[in-house]
């Protein structure tokens, strides 16, 4: 997968997600993006690859922008950026 591509996932899956309430890791999420050939290999490299893809969607849609925000969890399950 592409930069964007993966950018375009992330965003994809998070407003799925949250349109059902549900939240899931960064571990979760990484699996997935393994199975579609999009793996960032650690977390913290993930931690800013969602960060990007926050980024990314802001200006094409504050729905998603939002949902992103909202839908991935560190490993205590807390959103990583109200710490």
């Amino acid at each position: 997968m592409e930069t964007n591509d993966v950018y375009e996932f992330i965003g994809e899956l998070a407003i799925a997600l949250y349109s059902k309430k549900i939240q899931i890791s960064l571990s979760s999420l990484n699996q997935i993006l393994q199975d579609k050939g999009g793996e960032y290999g650690n977390n913290r490299g993930l931690a800013s690859g969602v960060s990007a893809a926050y980024r990314f969607w802001e200006k094409k849609d504050p729905v998603v922008h939002h949902a992103i925000a909202y839908t991935y969890t560190d490993k205590n399950g807390d959103l990583p950026w109200e710490k």
